[in-house]
């Protein structure tokens, strides 16, 4: 990549332009048009915009694009201060939106020690040893130990105990969270006396412990039952907050993200301090919506009142967002599924709402209550729209989906249309019969396209205590496609790893990325490279309400882009997870290069 400064290559620009190209007319000069600050030229630039897909030069101009086109055509803008960068073939894109990540609920556990999650498929063993790496670098003076990231595949339940905790941390509690992002912690015992738990604690599905033979707490907090003890733990303090979140945006932009919703924030003092710190100091080199909590693995609901106090004391980047979770997980059982789940002994619920139910199931097969019952979510969702509040809403089982979209609907009745543009995190499983209700609401589902791969976590954790027809049914996305459902992208990072480029190519194959002999999971709902890209910068930007601005390289958005080590189109699908971002532009500027 070459970069020169001036119209003295206005000539060379004007060289060449062939294969089809339109033949550029010598302007009368800059003075008549607009001076670009940058004009990026000789690039392969996949646009994303249907009227002109691909490009060969940029021109920008106060943050945003003033020209798109043939080096020809983009010559015009050039001027004496006009810094000139060859792009000497270089693949161009529009920067990568994510609409679901976790700063605030997660990053500030990770400060000191992030442990390697489900697509790194670690061993146990690996995943201990880190662990003690960490406990042997971790600050003293930290009254508590806090870590976060092990994954359930790769963990015995021999393990995963208080007394094994106690081991490895004898002197201070001990908080060790899941890779999702707090559906599951795991603590010593130290941990639970300072959060008051005991063996008498009564489980249920909206939270639980496991537990020992004989009743005991066993070492495992599960969905509300965590709730307890992120309640002891010691208060993050701002600048360890600015710290962790700046590292999560660093590394968001390393990857190519321009673009970012930030599920759960107010979970913790001091959050909404953070980000108004970070947006005040010009920090946030990305777009991006604060998710307000309103609420987390329970019922109790965050009352518009107190959502709209946090707005209104800080000065927050973004739109005005709730995050909601209306199931837990799959493999916890505690996602409602429309065809129950696989040899387990408990009973469907159904939806009291009007027009939405579970299909009658087989006598004896497992479901699960909802989070939010269904009446009080549809309620709290009318005075959410009504209140400006776009509505991010966590819903794994079809189940929960089909509640979540009745909720919804009463929202948009009240209101006449989805205008906020609500949207359903996950959608691991959508019932074919709510289809259309997707379309006809325009409400988009964000996937988490690394789980299109065979990883551990699917066929370990997930298959088995599924029926075969359900599993079939898993993340079809080729189906959801096809029916006119728009997909958006989003990773949970860092309770997932923010790998775009497997997510991507997993999508695109169905395979794990750079280990074929793990096989093919769903080939049939496989989607082309072109739709992938879609999802990942036009789809999750208008998910995110700012396609207006960002999303596709076209002439009046602000310059989001990112320039990678190859071309997508032009090499294997097997080959995208290698890709790599060598630079990342928001608004015109260069804010990541590998360089």
């Amino acid at each position: 990549m070459r970069i020169v400064t001036g119209i003295s290559l206005f000539a060379m620009l004007l060289v060449g332009c062939s294969g089809g190209q339109q033949e550029a007319v010598a302007p009368e000069g800059p003075s008549n048009l607009a001076t670009a600050t940058k004009v990026y030229t000789n690039g392969k630039i996949y646009t994303v915009d249907t009227d002109r897909p691909w490009a060969e030069a940029v021109a920008i101009k106060d943050g945003k694009f003033i020209a798109v086109g043939t080096s020809g055509d983009v010559s015009a803008f050039i001027g004496d201060t006009t810094e000139v960068i060859d792009l000497d073939g270089a693949f161009v894109m529009p920067g990568i939106g994510d609409v679901h990540i976790h700063a605030a609920l997660v990053m500030p556990k990770r400060a000191f020690c992030g442990l390697p999650g489900t697509f790194y498929e670690p061993t146990e063993d690996q995943t201990i040893a880190v662990l003690k790496e960490c406990i042997e670098n971790y600050p003293e003076d930290r009254e508590w130990f806090i870590a976060a990231g092990w994954t359930a595949p790769a963990m015995s339940k021999e393990t995963l105990t208080r007394q094994f905790l106690d081991e490895l941390i004898p002197d201070r509690p001990a908080y060790v969270e899941d890779e999702t992002g707090g559906h599951s912690a795991w603590f010593n015992t130290k941990a639970m006396e300072a959060a008051g738990i005991t063996r008498d604690y009564v489980d249920s599905d909206e939270g639980y412990f496991t537990r020992t033979e004989d009743g005991d707490i066993a070492g495992v907090a599960n969905e509300g039952a965590v709730n307890l003890l992120l309640d002891a733990l010691p208060p993050f303090d701002v600048e360890l907050k600015k710290v962790a979140f700046q590292k999560l945006m660093d590394e968001a932009l390393s990857k190519g993200v321009t673009a970012f919703g930030e599920a759960y924030v107010g979970m913790f003092d001091g959050d909404l301090r953070t980000w108004h710190e970070l947006h005040q100091e010009g920090k946030i080199n990305q777009h991006v919506n604060l998710y307000f909590k309103g609420n987390l693995g329970t019922a109790e609901l965050t009352p518009v009142e107190t959502l709209d106090e946090w707005w209104n004391s800080y000065e927050l980047p973004g739109i005005k967002g709730v995050k909601l979770a209306m199931d837990g997980s799959i493999e916890s059982f505690t996602a409602p599924l429309i065809d129950g789940y696989a040899n387990t002994p408990k009973e469907p619920v159904e939806s009291p709402i009007p027009g939405d139910y579970l299909d009658d199931d087989p006598p004896g097969e497992i479901n699960s209550a909802p989070v939010i019952p269904a009446e009080a979510f549809a309620r709290y969702m009318v005075e959410l729209d009504k209140a400006g509040y776009q509505v991010k809403t966590h819903a794994i089982g079809d189940g929960a989906v089909r509640m979540v979209l009745d909720g919804y609907e009463a929202a948009f009745n009240a209101a006449g249309n989805n205008r906020l543009r609500h949207h359903i995190d996950h959608c691991s499983l959508v019932h074919e019969d709510d289809y259309q209700r997707f379309v006809e609401m325009d409400v988009s589902c964000t996937v988490w396209p690394p789980l299109n791969a065979p990883l551990g976590y699917n066929v370990d954790g997930i298959k088995p205590v599924l029926k075969a027809e359900t599993w079939a049914r898993m993340y079809a996305n080729r189906d959801r496609l096809d029916a006119g459902i728009r997909l958006a992208n989003h990773t949970d990072a860092p309770a997932a790893t923010m790998w775009p480029w497997f997510g991507m190519e997993a999508s695109i194959t169905r395979a794990f990325p750079g280990k074929p002999e793990k096989g093919t999971m769903g080939k049939a709902h496989a989607l082309t490279l072109e739709e992938m890209i879609e999802i990942y910068t036009i789809n999750s930007a208008w998910t995110l309400r700012i396609d207006d601005v960002t999303g596709s390289i076209e002439e009046g958005k602000f310059a989001d882009m990112i320039i990678l080590n190859h071309n997508l189109f032009a090499i294997p699908t097997t080959d995208i997870h290698k890709t790599e971002v060598q630079k990342t532009l928001f608004k015109g500027n260069v804010v990541y290069s590998a360089d």
